[in-house]
């Protein structure tokens, strides 16, 4: 046992590597929200969180696994040389070990975030009237704060405590208090709402782009690049990222079984009507029904615990 744990260790470390990437690429191109079983953005929401549970309890599965390492490299001699030599697993180097090594590392590292960062929200940050110099100060501040979050992840995880666990939510909370209050300064008191509203609308802009486009071309109804804007802001307007969610309705992501459209849905297909043709509403409400449809499907494999669809 002790001989597959370095091995185990590697097998989770890449697992996390592929849950992130995974999660990355959905959060840019925005898929199906499984536990909503909504369409557009909101199912995104949820198969973002899908992928980020899975990835926190293999988090947790490596660090114990790194734990029980530990503790062979300082057993006697022969257990040492077994887990040296147990498996070809890759070997874990944290940024902040680099960092240490390299001080060089730390300034070129948060340049790849701010690069990041410029993706993630795309051009929302530019549409919120700030002066260029807030403006790059907010985003060296959300660079920080990613940094931040790794640094104080990996020292939370040093202690003991469990990713997602109360206690490690409350280490990653005081550890970012200081960035946090700097970002209220610029952006007010509803910083991670807004923050969270300019995310979800770079990923429907990235959805719309990628998924619905096609869809559109392919029926010979191409949209235009104006269409293809007012399609993203009507599923951001009807999106409750961020918004007061005590004004939702009652049931507003349940599909209705004789249409597969949920109230989210009909509610995007309203907000599209004055912007698209009739023709390409007719497509928007097939989509969105058709989209409902693999969401309920696979929300069955979901509900069995750390569940990974793949080809």
């Amino acid at each position: 046992m002790k001989r597959a744990i370095p091995w185990l260790a590697g097998v989770l470390s890449l697992g996390c590597l592929t849950l992130a990437y995974r999660s990355a690429q959905e959060k840019a191109e925005v898929v199906r929200n499984a536990q909503a079983g909504a369409q557009a953005a909101r199912e995104a929401q949820k198969r973002i969180a899908d992928l980020e549970q899975q990835l926190s309890a293999l988090k947790g599965a490596k660090a114990e696994a790194d734990r029980q390492i530990s503790q062979l490299a300082t057993g006697s001699p022969s257990q040492k040389t077994q887990a040296e030599h147990a498996g070809t697993g890759p070997r874990f180097v944290h940024i902040s070990d680099i960092i240490r090594e390299h001080p060089e590392y730390e300034a070129l590292y948060e340049k790849r975030i701010r690069r990041n960062i410029d993706r993630m929200y795309g051009n929302g940050l530019n549409s919120l009237n700030l002066t260029p110099d807030q403006l790059s100060q907010l985003k060296n501040l959300l660079a920080e704060r990613q940094m931040a979050d790794n640094d104080a992840g990996q020292a939370a995880e040093a202690a003991g405590l469990q990713p997602g666990s109360a206690a490690w939510q409350a280490a990653m909370t005081q550890a970012s208090a200081d960035v946090e209050h700097q970002l209220s300064s610029i952006l007010g008191s509803n910083a991670d709402a807004l923050l969270a509203q300019l995310q979800m609308k770079a990923s429907i802009q990235m959805q719309v782009q990628n998924t619905y486009a096609p869809d559109f071309a392919d029926a010979g109804i191409a949209l235009t690049p104006e269409e293809a804007n007012g399609l993203a802001q009507a599923m951001a307007d009807a999106n409750y990222t961020g918004k007061d969610t005590s004004t939702r309705p009652p049931n507003y992501n349940v599909p209705d079984p004789t249409t597969n459209l949920s109230l989210h849905d009909n509610r995007i297909i309203a907000n599209a009507a004055p912007i698209l043709t009739p023709a390409q509403i007719q497509l928007l409400t097939t989509d969105q029904a058709e989209n409902e449809q693999l969401s309920a499907i696979e929300k069955q494999y979901y509900s069995g615990g750390n569940v990974i669809i793949v080809p």
